[in-house]
């Protein structure tokens, strides 16, 4: 795709829209000298035309950044095509590309296109009914009044288009959706194609008036980075978002403020597109917000931030004390000791009540930070039994762990999850205690977290963006995944670790979440939807500090909610934005981990490197799901 800057004769001098100078994305595009017999106008976009398998089409390749002639293959889900590109073997090498990058074979022949497209083919029709018809003129002229509002666009059945939202809290929000049939009164059935029924079993459909529907914009492959203040789509929660680039990140992300919601959220370039203006049938790119916009509405949204941070004791020489470690592998363990002395400002040397020395001569002694030191947890007594849900430490392996009672057996045994491991141990009753957080310089008890996977009657998302994950040829019964809840409140873009109990018909299953009860306190079961599973990440022990812009998963409402690290200290307490909610909460370092995300079969970790004096999210792929991996 070229733009011609300059004609000189049998030459033109062409801009090309997704081709750089180098490898580098954020190097100028390309320029140069064609000859002009080498130039042809963009072929417009038919946003109602679709392909049969076998059919010789043109695809936009992204490889190539280039327009590539290919056969249809298959026909996938959400509008998508399979093509086996010319060249390529047919085996493995087929490409999943959306309906918008799929055109038609064309030549540029004396002015118009050969075969011409379905639009001219109708103006030719009508030209010729009209000249057969045309009478002998009787001199009078008409005047042609104009309407001051255009009339709608008249939607065919089986039409591509975007269906725009009034309701509350979807404000300048666009979802696509498929013209089912015209209605009365310039409405139409429209059948969603990334929202589905309460039920999951079905798209989404529902009536829409002409106003709220526009055909699907051309797509614009952007290549370079987005600006500050330039105006795009953004893609979340199924759906395009009207938006503005707030503050360009590092690594290729950016802050993103909707106008509509009043609201900021993170996203990476992908997950951006140009934002493009219907008007008068012409679709027009909208650049840069003007900044005497940025002041009319203001922001009342305010952060809602929790403050977990414990306050550190007083200590003496001889002060039974709890130690914690985030060392590989006992993340969330609290141990016995004793304070010896105080060695220096911030450090301690304590000397263990169960762990000894390598000989086992001794116990063991060693400094430890101040900030890992609280004092020794009041003994509470618990004759009744622990309920599911309830946050208990579990006395293993020498010292008190952290964990959840997810199953509650017969005996007084109760199976207990630990997160920082997704392992689930069997423990007795004498062998747990109630958990207790030492804030503010005193003790308090951990309350039973409850809480219930909400689904929305009216919408329930289906998280179209990760079809291409192929979560679903690897799941098997007895897998332990994760769900990603989206209730449009706590629950949202948090993930809920399950096991697989059995296939429910196409792309449905009856799992069993580890840490959500029902309304009755057992385990809550309930049908999940393919493409809203992916298996369990691999456990990765991160022993260094995070930093701030980190991307991570918090441990929070028992479950993994994905966020940066706004600030962090030097006691490993860290803040944390969740990109779902805009809330802000503290985390300790063994409540957090390193985000992965599972693409194409392969979970993929960014790990942020420094070079020179830039930062930079450098991804890495690698498979399994039951591999420890560290970082140094």
């Amino acid at each position: 795709m070229r733009r011609i800057l300059q004609h000189c004769g049998d030459r033109a001098y062409v801009k090309f829209e997704t081709s750089t100078d180098s490898d580098d994305p954020t190097s100028p595009l390309r320029r140069e000298y064609v000859a002009a017999a080498e130039v042809r106008p963009a072929q417009p976009m038919e946003i109602h035309r679709y392909f049969k398998v076998g059919e010789t089409v043109e695809a936009f390749c992204g490889e190539r950044k280039g327009w590539m002639r290919g056969e249809i293959a298959g026909i996938l889900e959400n509008s998508r095509y399979s093509v086996v590109f010319e060249g390529a073997d047919r085996e493995g090498s087929a490409s999943a590309v959306e309906q918008w990058e799929v055109r038609a074979v064309r030549n540029w022949s004396d002015g118009s296109w050969n075969p011409p497209l379905l639009l001219q083919q109708v103006l030719q029709v009508e030209s010729k009914s009209s000249s057969e018809s045309q009478a002998k003129s009787n001199g009078l002229m008409l005047k042609i009044k104009c309407r001051k509002k255009p009339q709608q666009m008249r939607f065919s059945e089986g039409m591509l288009v975007e269906v725009k939202s009034n309701e509350k809290g979807f404000e300048g929000s666009c979802f696509i959706a498929v013209i089912v049939k015209p209605l009365e009164d310039e409405k139409y059935l429209v059948e969603y194609r990334t929202l589905r029924t309460g039920d999951q079993t079905e798209f989404l459909r529902e009536e829409a008036h002409a106003s709220c529907i526009r055909c699907t914009p051309p797509v614009i492959k952007r290549v370079k980075p987005f600006e500050s203040l330039e105006r795009v789509d953004a893609w979340s929660k199924s759906g395009w978002w009207e938006g503005y680039i707030a503050q360009v990140l590092n690594g290729g992300s950016y802050m993103v403020h909707f106008m509509y919601t009043n609201e900021d959220l993170v996203l990476e370039h992908r997950k951006l597109r140009p934002h493009q203006e219907w008007i008068d049938g012409k679709w027009f790119s909208d650049l840069k917000v003007d900044k005497t916009e940025l002041n009319v509405k203001p922001n009342k949204k305010k952060l809602k931030i929790k403050n977990r941070r414990t306050a550190e004791p007083i200590f003496r020489e001889g002060m039974m004390v709890e130690v914690k470690s985030d060392e590989e592998g006992y993340h969330g363990s609290w141990f016995t000791a004793e304070i010896v002395c105080l060695v220096a400002s911030g450090e301690v040397l304590v000397e263990y009540q169960t762990l000894k020395t390598d000989d086992e001569s001794a116990l063991l002694r060693e400094e430890a930070r101040a900030s890992y030191i609280r004092p020794s947890a009041p003994e509470i007594m618990r004759i009744d039994c622990y309920m599911l849900l309830e946050e208990v430490d579990a006395w293993y392996n020498d010292g008190w762990w952290v964990g959840l009672v997810s199953k509650v057996l017969d005996d007084r045994r109760y199976g207990v999850y630990f997160w920082t491991t997704n392992e689930e141990i069997f423990f007795n009753h004498s062998d747990l205690r109630a958990h207790q957080d030492w804030i503010d310089g005193k003790w308090t008890a951990a309350m039973m977290k409850k809480s219930e996977l909400q689904v929305n009657n009216r919408r329930v998302i289906n998280f179209g963006e990760h079809d291409v994950m192929g979560v679903e040829q690897y799941i098997v019964n007895g897998m332990k995944v994760e769900i990603k809840g989206d209730d449009g409140n706590k629950n949202e873009g948090i993930w809920y670790p399950a096991i697989i109990l059995k296939p429910l018909g196409i792309r449905n299953y009856l799992v069993q979440y580890q840490t959500l009860i029902n309304v009755y306190g057992t385990q809550l079961q309930q049908e999940a939807f393919g493409p809203c599973i992916r298996p369990s990440p691999s456990i990765i022990q991160r022993r260094d500090s995070y930093k701030p812009f980190d991307r991570v998963d918090a441990w929070h409402n028992n479950g993994w909610g994905v966020g940066r690290v706004q600030k962090a200290s030097p006691s490993r307490n860290y803040s944390v934005c969740f990109n779902a909610t805009n809330e802000i909460m503290e985390f300790q370092h063994f409540e957090l981990r390193p985000h992965q995300d599972w693409i194409q079969g392969q979970w993929v970790l960014a790990i942020r490197l420094r070079q020179s004096n830039s930062i930079l999210d450098f991804p890495i792929f690698f498979e399994g799901v039951c591999s420890v991996w560290k970082i140094e």
